[in-house]
């Protein structure tokens, strides 16, 4: 770990001695003939960051962060790469209402360090830098520029959801305590996909960003299925003494291929995909979220003259809904106006639009999940058909809303917010209130803890009727030993005869008095026919005789007289009518 005078001696971008002899180090001890994995990964940090001070500022806190010492596993040939990312930068002047409609995108790291080099820290200027995608060189560029707790961009990479093993690395919050969303917050949310192509039902990642994708089985007569892929964003700002500030907002790229290669689902058969890359699409599930944006009322229509400009105008702004960044550079561009010059003073209000997406994105889950839960529910009370698919869709639906609201929590808390926000109570509505990003979160949380529990209660159900077919089943069985009594019925009675008279002598067959035997045999029969025919009618299921003169004997000793009993069949004699 470095100590402190070497922390401040590696602030200056454009290197210093000590930085030189600790490159010069590390070159000579990476260069040993010894066989190991490439040079660059015995150097800590090196893994989220290219060779400057960022990277030895990282290497120094990995001490007291152990989850800055090496990459999400997932990631090993995920989505560090150079080059990976693209920044686009929004500049607007420190009074005033801001105007984003002008945009500079850096596709290079080198063009990003040009620009920074130009860039005093002291400005007076309110810019927005929206990173689409993680890459070594960005990072180092962004991260030496503004020296930012390393950890924003460690949970930006962090994918594993589940793994065997057990937590590979860390993805935790730090201590509440320690959490100022007026100064960085970290997001998780979910975003549905649909694709063109029934595809098997199994794990899948992005394979640029290498987050989860859920797939989720696709209905019956449809050429389609739908993934919840799993989304990350991170926020971060700083004031500068001018009035000015800076906003850096990280966040991913838009699903474009699926790892690993899929399977299509073709008449219930798996079959690989011919040109899997060019032919397998993806869109936004129906199309996308919901604007959040209020929509412009009118108090009368508006006149014929203006009418097709205005429809123009609101056609030019269509949603693009491509992806985080296309979104947010479309209501920072379009809709900054919504804030006022006072509300664009505080950094942190540049984050409502963030906010906004990410509780849209929840919402349109939320509402998906909320279709899928009544149409088990109906299985269920229709038939008992494909038990275990059934039971699979509950725990996978359960499962699923666990993890989320998981998520949200920590988003709630991230962000400031409060765990324990009342539903019911009346929302004072003005022509702010679509700002109020904490109760669509909230209500999130809420609707997800509801849909957890009617799944779990789905679960209970389904765990009954599951009984109930077993018992069913059992029911048969026991029907088949009935015949089989049936035939013990017809038969013993011939042996017991048969033993009674020994069969020898004048009885044995072919003798003179064979003949006894079967009209003793076949009186047995009969006689023992009628008594159980008799007993099977005459007792209810608690041994009570049920016919007159004796309808009140009771045969285990029970007193008092006997309400009305059903009778219910035995299964020995229910062919014949009552």
């Amino acid at each position: 770990m470095a100590s402190n005078r070497n922390l401040v001696a590696m602030r200056p971008m454009n290197g210093s001695s000590s930085h030189s002899k600790s490159s010069a180090s590390a070159t000579a001890r990476d260069a040993a003939p010894s066989p190991g994995p490439p040079p660059d990964e015995n150097v800590i940090g090196s893994w989220l960051c290219d060779a400057g001070p960022y990277q030895r500022y990282i290497e120094a806190l990995s001490g007291s962060n152990p989850g800055l010492k090496k990459a999400d596993p997932n990631n090993k040939t995920g989505p560090l790469k150079k080059g990976n990312a693209v920044v686009v930068l929004l500049d607007s002047p420190s009074t005033g209402q801001p105007d984003y409609t002008h945009e500079e995108r850096f596709v290079s790291a080198s063009q990003l360090r040009k620009h920074f080099d130009g860039t005093p820290h002291d400005h007076n200027r309110r810019r927005i830098y929206l990173m689409e995608g993680l890459a070594p060189d960005y990072v180092a560029a962004i991260g030496g520029h503004f020296f930012m707790e390393p950890t924003f961009f460690q949970r930006q990479e962090r994918t594993c959801v589940w793994s065997n093993d057990f937590t590979p690395v860390s993805d935790a919050l730090a201590q509440p305590s320690l959490l100022n969303p007026k100064r960085s917050f970290h997001l998780q949310y979910c975003e549905l996909r649909q694709f063109n192509k029934a595809l098997e039902n199994r794990y899948y990642f992005c394979e640029r960003t290498r987050r989860h994708v859920g797939m989720t089985a696709p209905r019956h007569k449809e050429e389609s299925t739908t993934g919840i892929l799993r989304r990350k964003i991170s926020w971060w700002c700083r004031e500068t003494g001018k009035g000015g500030w800076d906003v850096v907002v990280l966040c991913d790229p838009q699903l474009l291929h699926l790892a690993p290669d899929p399977m299509e689902v073709v008449n219930g058969q798996l079959r690989p995909i011919d040109g899997v890359r060019d032919t397998l699409k993806n869109n936004p599930f129906q199309d996308g979220y919901v604007q959040f944006i209020p929509p412009k009322t009118f108090d009368s229509p508006p006149p014929a003259s203006a009418l097709d400009h205005m429809l123009d105008n609101i056609q030019n702004m269509a949603h693009p809904h491509t992806s985080m960044l296309e979104d947010l550079l479309y209501y920072y561009k379009r809709h900054s106006n919504l804030l006022t010059p006072k509300e664009w003073g505080a950094p942190e209000k540049s984050a409502i639009f963030l906010q906004k997406i990410v509780a849209a994105h929840y919402l349109q889950l939320v509402d998906y999940i909320k279709v899928m839960l009544p149409s088990l529910e109906l299985k269920l009370t229709t038939a008992w058909v494909e038990e275990q698919d059934q039971w699979k869709s509950l725990q996978t639906i359960s499962r699923r809303c666990g993890n989320f609201r998981d998520d949200i929590e920590d988003n709630l808390l991230s962000l400031g917010y409060a765990l324990d926000g009342r539903m019911d109570a009346p929302l004072k509505m003005t022509t702010d209130s679509w700002k109020d990003c904490e109760r669509d979160l909230q209500y999130v949380y809420f609707r997800l803890k509801i849909l957890k529990e009617r799944a779990d209660n789905l679960t209970t159900s389904m765990t009954g009727l599951a009984s109930i077919a077993g018992n069913r089943q059992n029911l048969e069985e026991a029907k088949r030993v009935k015949r089989l009594n049936l035939l013990a019925l017809l038969f013993i009675p011939l042996a017991y005869t048969s033993s009674l008279f020994s069969m020898q002598d004048n009885y044995a067959p072919n003798k003179k008095n064979f003949w006894i035997y079967w009209v003793s045999a076949i009186g047995a029969v009969a006689f023992t026919s009628i008594v159980t025919f008799v007993l099977d009618r005459a007792l209810d299921d608690e041994a009570n005789w049920t016919l007159a003169p004796i309808k009140y004997l009771k045969f285990w000793g029970s007193e008092g007289k006997p309400g009305p009993v059903k009778r219910k069949a035995t299964g020995l004699y229910d062919h014949v009518k009552r």
